[in-house]
């Protein structure tokens, strides 16, 4: 036992020793290499500040904000009140039997078209002609007894009382005749103005009696459009303002027309008034009963400037937008004065000069002398009949154009003002020594080109023209 006490006692020292060793080798190989990361990380980070890095690369493009552009455009702007209906023939009767018997023979067919006088069918006419006939007999009959009875009376051989009754039959023989031949006529019924026939109730050898329908036609020349608006918008209409009628909302215009009345009252019950609207040709595309859409053109707006309405930033009763310097990469802020609009553009009364670039898409995330990538520019759209686009070439778009170096002027005191480097001058072709944000060209809008993301520079420098 003795023996092996030294080899235990040798043994626990190794032991011991190894496990210190081992802790002091753990620590020393694990704080040169936290060094070692944490200088990296500060080399790296020093890099990035620097500017030299990836990381700080990226920051600088992510400032670059994508954006939609557009230019403004010199319009007609006509204003409308919007209603709709049922359209309706001028005229349409229902055509019913005014004597009793069979029908001898039918003379039109549905879709006819028929004109005035037209007879349309036959009623039993053989038993018409005889009691026609009779009639006629009774009052040639009575018409000799009042003769004769005449003689006698000048010869003083009849009475005054046998006189009278001879005339008193002479007058119902009379009237018994002029029926006969009414009923005679009413078994001809004719087109009572020029129509279509649209409905036919009748076959020939059908009986018919006093009242059954025979017939239904109409006159589609005019259409007309009953509709009931409320009494607001009703202020600014006046007979005989053109209308433009529509089978879809926004569809194609089908046919013009004019406002033939206006109700002088207003309907108790739904508060509305009645507007009677007349289309004369509507018949060549349109049927009678269709469910249509009339704009009425109440005031037209010479040679404005529109934007988009998406352009528009409408904030504590300011209406901004931001336009796109001559540089093709920094935007201007502007306040602007705007006047009528609708679902689709804004008139820029004041603050705007015709054919500048504005943005419409992105400006949520825009600000004055923000820096912006171009991809794409598109035209106005605009509804055909609100917006009458004017072309570049007119005389009135040149008018407008000569007005510009004032608002070049303008931009230019903003620009200083606002002491932003911006102001000191376009970068572009074609930009001179004009002022930043206000572009020399003269055209109304732009085709749509389609940029590449970050050369906006190369965008902005080609605009001078557009």
């Amino acid at each position: 036992m003795t023996r092996w006490i030294p080899q235990l006692i040798a043994a626990t020292c190794l032991i011991v020793i190894g496990w210190f060793a081992h802790s002091i080798f753990n620590v020393d190989e694990s704080n040169p290499s936290g060094g070692r990361d944490m200088s990296r990380r500060q080399q790296m980070g020093r890099g990035s500040g620097s500017g030299s890095g990836y990381e700080g690369t990226s920051a600088v493009k992510r400032d670059v904000i994508p954006v939609e552009v557009t230019s403004s455009l010199l319009a007609v702007i006509r204003e409308r009140v919007r209603g709709s209906g049922i359209l309706e023939p001028e005229r349409q009767v229902v055509l019913l039997s005014r004597v009793e018997g069979s029908v001898d023979a039918v003379e039109v067919e549905e879709g006819q078209r028929v004109a005035k006088g037209k007879v349309l069918c036959s009623i039993d006419q053989e038993e018409l002609r005889i009691a026609e006939r009779v009639a006629l007999i009774e009052k040639e009959q009575a018409q000799a007894g009042m003769e004769r009875m005449e003689g006698l009376a000048k010869t003083r051989a009849g009475t005054t009382k046998e006189l009278d009754d001879a005339r008193f039959t002479l007058r119902k023989a009379e009237a018994i005749h002029a029926r006969a031949l009414i009923d005679l006529g009413h078994s001809q019924p004719e087109a009572l103005f020029d129509g279509i026939i649209i409905r036919r109730r009748i076959e020939p050898g059908q009986y018919v009696r006093v009242g059954d329908e025979l017939f239904a036609f109409a006159d589609f020349e005019p259409l007309r459009v009953r509709l009931h608006l409320p009494e607001s918008e009703v202020a600014d209409l006046e007979l005989g303002q053109r209308c433009v009628l529509r089978t879809e909302s926004d569809g194609p215009a089908l046919a013009e027309g004019t406002v033939e009345r206006v109700s002088p009252v207003v309907d108790r019950e739904s508060l509305t008034v009645e507007v009677l609207t007349r289309f004369p040709d509507a018949a060549v595309i349109l049927r009678p009963g269709s469910f249509v859409h009339v704009d009425v053109i109440t005031r037209t707006l010479e040679n404005r400037i529109i934007v988009p309405r998406s352009a528009m930033l409408n904030t504590d009763g300011r209406s901004r937008l931001f336009r796109l310097l001559e540089d093709g990469e920094t935007v201007q802020e502007l306040e602007v004065v705007s006047g009528y609009e609708n679902e689709s553009i804004v008139v820029i009364e004041e603050g705007l000069t015709l054919g500048d670039r504005v943005v419409v898409q992105g400006i949520d995330d825009l600000q004055d002398r923000a820096k912006v990538s171009v991809y794409r520019e598109i035209p106005v759209q605009v509804d055909s009949l609100t917006v009458e686009r004017l072309d570049a070439t007119t005389p009135i778009t040149d008018e407008v154009q000569r007005k510009r170096p004032e608002d070049a002027k303008r931009g230019a005191v903003e620009g200083r003002r606002r002491g932003s480097p911006g102001a000191q001058g376009g970068s572009g072709q074609g930009g001179g020594n004009a002022p930043a944000g206000v572009r020399t060209g003269g055209g109304t809008s732009a085709p749509v080109t389609p940029v590449v993301p970050g050369a906006g520079s190369s965008a902005g420098s080609g605009s001078s023209d557009d």
